[in-house]
């Protein structure tokens, strides 16, 4: 028995198939080449040139950290149940407090090996504004917060029992 020929069409066929292939890729990715950012073939130094002994780079920035700060969005809260009746202001209830100026006392537990600082920036009509601080971290900004309200900061939920803007404190409770 003879081998079979191998057929001039299927080879053409099989070509075309991946001519079409290769136009379908350029359609989709809108037929525009990669950047350099993109495309590390593009950006390469052609496997070996040096700087031929001339300054050194000096864009790192030393091994990972950053001198500009990186904005953070405060800390999200969460709205009182519509159905929320809220108790008598400034009242004693809550098993943290704390003044503006101030950070929450008694201190809150420490949780997963870490703290928490709770501090009251300000006091604008019923709202608080706080800060926390996740052990030796930068202070982050909560978003105004009122009585009924909750914000979950890492492994700490937080509800205010109270904001007292003629005393300048504001009380809260741990959710567990």
């Amino acid at each position: 028995m003879s081998a079979l020929p191998t057929s001039r069409p299927a080879r053409a066929r099989l070509a075309g198939a991946l001519f079409a292939l290769t136009l379908l890729g350029t359609a989709c990715t809108g037929g525009e080449e990669p950047s350099p950012a993109e495309d590390p073939a593009a950006a390469s130094d052609a496997g070996g040139a040096s700087d031929a002994g001339g300054e050194a780079d000096d864009t790192s920035d030393g091994g990972g950290e950053s001198s500009v700060a990186l904005p953070q969005d405060p800390y999200p809260i969460t709205p009182a149940p519509e159905d929320f009746e809220a108790p008598a202001a400034c009242s004693g209830e809550g098993a943290f407090f704390a003044s503006v100026g101030d950070t929450a006392e008694p201190g809150l537990p420490e949780r997963a090996g870490e703290t928490l600082t709770v501090t009251v920036v300000d006091i604008e009509d019923d709202r608080a504004l706080l800060e926390a601080t996740i052990g030796d971290g930068e202070p982050r900004e909560v978003e105004p917060i009122t009585l009924g309200e909750t914000v979950t900061i890492d492994l700490w939920t937080l509800s205010v029992t109270s904001v007292c803007a003629d005393t300048e404190q504001v009380e809260f409770d741990l959710i567990d």
